[in-house]
């Protein structure tokens, strides 16, 4: 029977409530920013080439700065660094926006997408970390990190369909000005929501490692194991609109994506309801396989319908891998690091989400969509061999 008392315990917490709500705004630019420049430098251009270096640019200054400003709120906290780097992100995309509506050269276009990525404003790092450092039991804790893991999978969701219907509105622009508003309204309004308080104080210690979190064994293990599944994300996910494309009616892509997306966010929130008796390597190992085993599923599925189902069995294991990796992270990362453990796991993300997407670009421009997959399923099940190696730790 499902017991959902840890999510009213959690949601009876007022501003906690409000924070949660509060971070949802700055956050739809994590799944609108790619894209949007994507969009709005091939419309100015007419080169997805160019609009690619541009979106590149954006993601790789985006992978440089989360372990910098995570290891700068350890020390000094967050509250002297969101206004800053919000208000930075936003003159950044409107400079983006201005470049090209002025028909400027690759590399203005290039500086402001790579400035923007550089004061991206780290919100899901502060609530991670606030709910690693926060006096809440081991049930609150998964509870809050399983919604955490919705709220953004909502997000990857939300923000292309948003960027979609700017692009409806019509222009390209649109939809990078959007996530700009959301940024510069969003941030200010969850800085009120008492999230950076709840953070708590910093952490001194009498002497602090030039590796930070990455001198814990367990943690560079950790990120290792984010790493390969992130790669495997990417390589999954890129054969979705390949086999579209291949069946000739590229509307189901957003079908298929949703086939993976709704049975993500209902399992991950059904596995934050109750504890579960392994540890959270071993449960990394059993979700690790269920991908590796969708992935296939997939791959030899013969029509549109079979795919669909495939994708709605391999949806049901993202949410809770992508919660128990968190849950795992937390509990080994040192409380007073713990900030900058969570960026380097969103830079490895972002790192193997592009590692998977751009060698399943390459496997299915050689060898066709299903390539993409059977290495999505090798990734995982290198995963797979990888989690035993991480220290057995439970979400406590």
């Amino acid at each position: 029977m499902i017991d959902l008392s840890a999510y009213r315990t959690l949601f009876a917490d007022r501003e906690l409530r409000r924070i949660m709500l509060g971070s949802v705004l700055p956050r739809l630019p994590i799944g609108m920013n790619a894209l949007g420049l994507t969009l709005l430098v091939q419309a100015a251009t007419g080169s997805f080439a160019q609009a690619g270096w541009v979106s590149g640019a954006y993601m790789a200054a985006l992978a440089l700065q989360a372990p910098v400003v995570g290891r700068f709120i350890d020390q000094r906290g967050p509250r002297g660094v969101m206004g800053p780097l919000a208000a930075g992100h936003t003159l950044a995309l409107l400079g983006v926006v201005w470049a090209a509506h002025q028909g400027l050269r690759l590399p203005w276009l290039l500086g402001s997408a790579f400035v923007a990525g550089l004061f991206f404003p780290p919100v899901s790092t502060v609530i991670r970390a606030m709910y690693r450092k926060a006096d809440m039991t081991a049930s609150q804790r998964q509870s809050a990190f399983a919604v955490e893991s919705v709220v953004v999978e909502s997000c990857f969701i939300l923000g292309p369909l948003l960027v979609s219907l700017a692009l409806l509105a019509g222009s390209a622009a649109y939809g990078v000005l959007l996530a700009a508003g959301f940024i510069a309204v969003g941030v200010p309004l969850f800085a009120r929501t008492g999230a950076i308080e709840r953070w708590g104080q910093v952490e001194r210690t009498a002497e602090r490692h030039w590796l930070g979190p990455l001198q814990v064994m367990g943690v560079r293990r950790s990120l290792g194991l984010t790493l390969l599944v992130a790669t495997g994300f990417g390589l999954n996910e890129i054969a979705v609109p390949a086999f579209a494309t291949a069946l000739g009616d590229t509307r189901l892509v957003g079908l298929f994506y949703a086939a993976l997306s709704i049975p993500s966010a209902i399992a991950g929130l059904l596995y934050g309801t109750r504890r579960w008796g392994p540890p959270l390597n071993r449960q990394i190992l059993l979700a690790v396989l269920w991908l590796a085993a969708g992935s296939v599923a997939m791959a030899l599925a013969p029509s549109a319908p079979w795919f669909a189902l495939a994708c709605l069995f391999t949806g049901l294991a993202f949410g809770p891998l992508i919660t128990a990796l968190s849950l795992q992270l937390g509990a080994l990362a040192p409380s007073s690091t713990v900030t900058e453990a969570f960026t380097w796991s969103t830079t490895l993300l972002m790192l193997g989400l592009g590692l998977g997407m751009w060698a399943g670009g390459a496997l299915v421009q050689q060898w066709g969509w299903s390539a993409s997959l059977l290495a999505a399923a090798g990734a995982m099940a290198l995963a797979a061999l990888w989690a035993p190696w991480v220290p057995a730790v439970s979400g406590d």
